[in-house]
């Protein structure tokens, strides 16, 4: 009889830490949209963010880095740097819808710099001080759009889902 107490009492307390953790991990995040993160990027620099959108372009020359625009509007995109996921993408992942969790960065950038250093040389590692052609082309647009192009924001995958 006390070996059943006793493992009741044990049940008992496993069940009830076992609550407890997966309550945690029920915690979401809100998505936001991709506009929402390149016209603030300020008020999520260094927060966990989320957001869907559609994989644009992987870059071919170093890999560790794709670029991802919102679902509702191309015209809008933001960087990811695939961080410890880099080999769980690939060219063939471009056109897929992607659900994307991370950190949010910003880089303080210098539009005439860009302009000097990149003219139209296309794919190049971003950090050899170069960026991606796709990047250069985001840039323009956001500038087009009367967003700060000396502001980069890009995002540090944690955590994603293609769908």
């Amino acid at each position: 009889m006390k070996k059943l107490i006793l493992i009741l009492i044990a049940g008992f307390f496993m069940a009830s830490c076992g609550t407890q953790t997966s309550q945690q991990a029920e915690i979401t995040l809100e998505p936001s949209l991709i506009a929402e993160l390149v016209y603030e990027p300020m008020n999520y620099e260094g927060k966990t963010v989320q957001f869907e959108g559609i994989i644009s372009h992987i870059c071919q020359h170093s890999g560790d880095k794709m670029r991802v625009v919102q679902t509702t509007d191309d015209t809008y995109s933001i960087q990811v740097m695939l961080m410890d996921f880099l080999n769980q993408f690939e060219a063939g992942h471009e056109g897929h819808e992607v659900l994307v969790t991370g950190v949010m960065r910003i880089e303080v950038r210098n539009i005439d710099e860009l302009e000097d250093d990149h003219g139209d040389h296309g794919d190049h590692d971003d950090h050899d001080g170069h960026d991606c052609a796709s990047t250069e082309v985001a840039v323009r647009r956001l500038a087009e759009r009367g967003i700060n192009p000396d502001i980069r924001p890009y995002v540090e995958l944690t955590a994603f889902e293609i769908r």
